[in-house]
This record gives C-alpha cells, sequence and structure tokens, in this order.
C-alpha cells in the first residue's frame, strides 16, 4: 500500500510537470504569435479534432489510456480552469479565452474527459449510466462552447415594413457591397415602440441650459401634471400625439411674482414637424425634449430555404429562434421613431448551438438519474 500510495503521488508529480511545460509553452506562443485566432478553429478543423478525440474510444485499455484519463490530472486541470474562469469574472476586458495557454489547458481537459468516458465505457455497467450522461454533457457542452463557437457568425439586416429580405451584411452598417445572401429571410409585418412621455423644462435662451442650473429640473408633460421652477408654475392643460406629428402639450405658464399666465403649444418636433417653444420673456422658454424609447419590437415572420415559415414578435431581449439562428431586434429609424418604415435585426447563427442543448439535457438527465439511484438504495 505504501509503495501503491508512491507511485500515485509520482505519477501526480509528473503530470503536474508535463502541465506546466505545456501552459509554458502556451505563454511562448502568446509572447511570440500573439492572441490565438478562434477562425483557425471553424469547420472543418473542427470535425477533424472531433475525429482526433474520438479515436481515444478506440484505444485498448492500458497504461497510455490510464495516464490520459487520470483522476489527478482532472483536478490539476479543473484547478486551471477554476482560476482562470476566475479571472475572466474579476478583471473586465481580458481576452483570456483566446490566449494561447488556455487553449492549450481547454484542449487537455478535453482529451482527459474523453479518456475518462472511454476508460467507463470499456467497462460498461447499469450503475456508470448517470457517470456516463453527465460527462458526455459536460463533453459535449464543453465542445460547443469551444471549439464549435469558431462557427457561429453574426449579420446585420436591415428591413423594410412589407418587405421581405434575404440579404445581410457582418458590419452592421449595411453597406451594399457588403451584402450577403443568406439561407434565411424576414419580412417585416409591423414596427411598434413603446416611449416614455417627453419631458418639459425651463430653458436659458442663449445658453440652451436648463433651470435651475446645475440641477435642471425636467418633469414628464402628463395631463394636469405641473411643476414650479424658479418662479413660475407651469401646468400641462392638453396634449396631441398624432400619427406622424411629434408630441405636442397645451401648458399653462404663471408667473408666482405678478400671477401673470401665459398659454401656449410646446412641441419637440420630428422629421415631420418643428419644434415649438414658448416664450417665457426674453430671456426664457418652455421646451420639450425627444420621448425616450421604452421598448420596440417587431412582429414578422422568418422563411427558410427548406420552405419553413415562422412568425413571431422580436424584441430586443426577447429573441425569435429558427433552427441554429437567433434573431435579435437591434435598432429602427431613430430619426422617425414611432413612424420608422423599417428595422435591423441582429441575426445569430450558432451551429453548436442545438449540440450545447443536448449536453445541457443529458447532464440534467445524469443528475436525475443518479439522484434516482441514490434515492433508490
Amino acid at each position: 500500500m505504501v509503495g501503491e500510495g508512491k507511485r500515485k503521488r509520482t505519477i501526480a508529480i509528473e503530470e503536474a510537470v508535463v502541465t506546466a511545460a505545456v501552459v509554458s509553452a502556451g505563454f511562448a506562443l502568446q509572447f511570440t504569435l500573439g492572441s490565438f485566432d478562434k477562425a483557425f478553429l471553424a469547420f472543418p478543423v473542427n470535425i477533424i479534432a472531433l475525429a482526433a478525440f474520438g479515436t481515444l474510444f478506440f484505444i485498448k485499455r492500458g497504461k497510455f489510456l490510464s495516464r490520459l484519463s487520470s483522476g489527478s490530472l482532472s483536478v490539476i486541470l479543473l484547478t486551471l480552469i477554476l482560476f482562470s474562469t476566475l479571472y475572466m469574472g474579476l478583471v473586465p476586458g481580458n481576452r483570456v479565452k483566446l490566449s494561447w495557454p488556455f487553449i492549450l489547458i481547454y484542449l487537455m481537459t478535453l482529451i482527459n474527459i474523453t479518456a475518462v468516458i472511454s476508460v467507463h465505457l470499456k467497462s460498461f455497467s447499469k450503475k456508470s449510466i448517470p457517470f456516463l450522461l453527465n460527462h458526455f454533457g459536460v463533453l459535449i457542452l464543453l465542445y460547443a462552447a469551444g471549439l464549435g463557437s469558431a462557427d457561429k457568425s453574426r449579420y446585420f439586416m436591415r428591413v423594410n415594413e412589407g418587405e421581405v429580405e434575404w440579404r445581410a451584411d457582418q458590419s452592421g452598417f449595411g453597406a451594399r457591397d457588403a451584402l450577403k445572401e443568406l439561407p434565411i429571410a424576414i419580412s417585416l409585418k409591423n414596427f411598434e415602440i413603446e416611449e416614455y412621455p417627453p419631458k418639459l423644462a425651463i430653458i436659458e435662451r442663449a445658453t440652451g441650459e436648463a433651470l435651475p442650473k446645475g440641477r435642471p429640473l425636467l418633469f414628464p408633460a402628463e395631463l394636469n401634471n405641473f411643476a414650479q421652477i424658479e418662479g413660475w408654475s407651469i401646468k400641462v392643460d392638453s396634449l396631441k400625439y398624432l400619427p406622424r406629428y411629434a408630441p405636442t402639450a397645451y401648458v399653462l405658464v404663471t408667473s408666482q411674482g405678478t400671477n401673470d399666465t401665459l398659454r401656449g403649444w410646446v412641441s419637440c418636433g420630428n422629421h415631420f414637424q418643428r419644434h415649438k417653444t414658448l416664450d417665457i420673456n426674453e430671456n426664457f422658454c418652455v421646451a420639450m425634449t425627444f420621448p425616450e424609447p421604452k421598448a420596440y419590437s417587431s412582429d414578422v415572420i422568418v422563411y427558410t430555404r427548406s420552405g419553413k415559415e415562422r412568425g413571431g414578435i422580436v424584441m430586443v431581449n426577447s429573441p425569435l429562434t429558427v433552427g441554429s439562428w437567433k434573431i435579435y431586434q437591434h435598432s429602427y429609424d431613430t430619426q422617425k421613431g414611432r413612424d420608422s418604415q423599417w428595422s435591423r435585426f441582429e441575426l445569430v447563427y450558432d451551429p453548436w448551438f442545438i449540440p450545447a442543448l443536448i449536453g445541457i439535457i443529458m447532464m440534467i438527465a445524469g443528475a436525475i438519474t443518479l439522484f434516482w439511484k441514490g434515492g433508490a438504495r
């Protein structure tokens, strides 16, 4: 037993030395070549890597496979990944995921997990089902999130209302010479926007600065709403917000010193209508800010080359998923606001999304099976 313990410690030390050598080689590559180019792992390289890892399932159980599936090696690799993850979470703006040391440790982890699964498959029994489900799930998820992420692509598509668009660009600027036809199209049925009420303020005409200076008071232009600003009382008497037109408020401005009242329309203006202010005197006037968007969405129909069709509402943080595509609301014609006649969408293509989802499901199934078997005992 003493000899066995000594042998295991020796193996653990050797694995730590090998891992340190790999990390050192990674730092050497980092200093000489710079950050790792993730595009190098895109198809077909990631598929070739998958096939290479798969050969571990056909290796006979022996010293080589035992070394690759070593538990002490798993602990070393997981510790390094844990510290890397903590660094990524605590230090903003880092590029650890694209560093050579992290990439090499990640590849070693994939090899280690694949070897562990291979060893357990060679001595398969019903008791090993939860273990295999968990480890297969972790392996698939890690592969999809790492090597598979190189296949992820992002496009931007501008769609006019009532039209069907198949073309998109990857810059987000919509340059016609950069447009690429996609295997997916979007038809925009309707664009809707929900806005916060515009705000009213007293402005110094010469400087454009709102009162009180240093701590400006702006209040929502809502019916019967009022505010007192440096000797003036302002009340919203009525509102108009017609299609194509800018929001307009009829306000009453009363001087608290003389009790004199001024009346008039105030509007922020838009692409169709000029802005309008209400002059209080030669120095000050009442002005309105532009309404800020609260939420906006697009009612769309998505078509695929295979003939599939799916409708839905697309919002900024609520994408529409069609196969391996996720469609997000990106922007709209801010000059026209609620009268925008087009929407710009961000389309994210991730062919490894479904495999990643399968990996997560396998991990959940493994956990459930483990608890169920534990409860049965």
